[in-house]
């Protein structure tokens, strides 16, 4: 299995529009969050999609807590 840089450009892995709405959807089912299409746009690196999904899930995570507080 090849490693991924997580600088280099998802283009370069041969993601191209298609395969990156279908991450997004995917991502989207297994942390149960939403990525808006702004936010999709500008997932260009592995950096970016880490970085969103954490973002998203620490958020998730905020929201759980306090309604469960």
């Amino acid at each position: 299995m090849a490693e991924i840089e997580i600088d280099t450009p998802l283009l370069d892995y041969g993601l191209d529009s298609v395969r990156s709405a279908e991450l997004v959807i995917d991502l989207e089912r297994a942390f149960s969050i939403e990525i808006s299409d702004e936010e999709a746009s500008t997932l260009h690196t592995a950096r970016a999609v880490i970085d969103c999904v954490s973002a998203k899930t620490g958020q998730a995570a905020v929201r759980r807590a306090k309604v469960g507080a």
